[in-house]
């Protein structure tokens, strides 16, 4: 049997909890052979959705081991691997340096110690101390989270709908003798939370935490334009008489009809766009020649630069999910998302220069995230007072 087919064998057999110590003796050696490399990815994917109460499908000590085996064989000089749980295996390549990583998903859920336990219990996932907003075109402000499902929120021939699955639907107002103006409205997203808008034209925009659209109420004849702070995934209806525009502070998407993710920070140097499916266009607003973006291609505008390369999209749209995802992740990165999510102020002058692997649910509490996290690296964190930092 060729070596990959012997391999995807062992990886099953492993997933259905059937594989034999000698056999799984075999997959510990076929792992730390670089070659190999390319179906590590398969093995995370097929593992990604393994229950947390099964049984390690290494011990610590062979996980341990293994890992010194495949650092050996890449005598290529690049950074360290920081394992995230014994329990799941995988891989990725780091492509400039040539390097085959190995990691493991962390999910400590049943490997949690009594004071962990008891830590979870005591400070579980924050709770948001803001609402989603509603700012309509007159200013006034509506609360979402505290409006009831199913009310109509009306605004100058067009109305809304706030449902009770975290959804507020736009639609034409028809009553006889009302002409929609174009007025716009804000919705505002604080940390901690996510909300989704269904616009006028059918198009539906996912805003994660800390984060604001604003859009009009009606679009006009020629064009849809909407303004976004933060991050939104959008899945545009397709109309090829109206392109759809996504501003931000340093550059438009335009779109006919296309699912995709945008990045735009106010307190990150950089904006992300992630294609998921269609096609769209970068326009910078410094300048820059445009850039045609094809699925799986990612932009990053910092520094009045703007490079194009491919990504797994996975990792830019997980949050979709309510999961953490990290993918060769820099922990500055990561930490920007705990600060949005669970509400905490970050000390990003004591953070070290670290990659992260690992996917987790975002209701995991944050001391057994962060526990997860000292536990697989020589990181030492420190939580008070909502303020995060690392201790040297």
């Amino acid at each position: 049997m060729p070596q990959q087919d012997r391999l995807h064998y062992l990886l099953d057999k492993t997933i259905a909890g059937t594989i034999a110590d000698g056999e799984r003796q075999e997959l510990f050696v076929l792992l730390t052979d670089p070659s190999a490399r390319l179906l590590y990815n398969d093995l995370f994917e097929q593992l990604a959705t393994a229950s947390a109460e099964q049984e390690d499908f290494f011990s610590p000590e062979e996980a341990d081991h293994l890992l010194s085996q495949i650092n050996e064989k890449n005598s290529t000089p690049g950074p360290r691997i920081y394992p995230l749980k014994p329990m799941l295996i995988w891989a990725a390549a780091c492509a400039t340096l040539l390097l085959s990583l190995l990691s493991y998903r962390f999910f400590v859920t049943t490997h949690q110690t009594a004071h962990q336990k008891n830590m979870a219990q005591l400070t579980p996932a924050a709770q948001p101390k803001s609402n989603v907003m509603l700012t309509l075109s007159d200013g006034k402000q509506v609360s979402l989270d505290s409006t009831e499902a199913g009310r109509v929120i009306e605004e100058k021939g067009t109305h809304a709908v706030n449902s009770n699955n975290g959804t507020l639907i736009y639609a034409a107002n028809n009553k006889a003798g009302v002409t929609p103006e174009m007025v716009y409205n804000t919705l505002t997203i604080p940390r901690g939370k996510q909300y989704k808008v269904v616009l006028p034209d059918g198009s539906q925009v996912w805003l994660n935490a800390a984060s604001s659209l604003r859009y009009p109420t009606q679009f006009p004849d020629g064009q849809r334009k909407v303004e976004l702070s933060g991050e939104a995934y959008f899945d545009i209806t397709k109309d090829d008489r109206k392109p759809f525009l996504v501003v931000t502070t340093q550059q438009t998407v335009a779109v006919l009809g296309t699912n995709f993710n945008v990045k735009a920070y106010t307190d990150e140097p950089y904006i992300k766009t992630t294609l998921v499916a269609g096609s769209i266009k970068i326009n910078p607003l410094n300048g820059i020649t445009a850039r045609l973006l094809k699925p799986g291609e990612q932009a990053i505008l910092e520094n009045n630069d703007l490079q194009v390369k491919a990504v797994d999209t996975k990792e830019d749209i997980s949050w979709r999910s309510d999961l953490f995802y990290f993918s060769d992740t820099d922990l500055r990165e990561m930490a920007y998302q705990l600060q949005r999510w669970y509400d905490i102020e970050v000390d990003f002058s004591s953070l070290p220069a670290k990659r992260l692997y690992g996917q987790l649910p975002r209701s995991t509490p944050l001391p057994e995230l962060l526990s997860a996290i000292e536990k697989t690296t020589n990181i030492k964190f420190k939580l008070s007072n909502g303020r995060l930092s690392v201790e040297k």
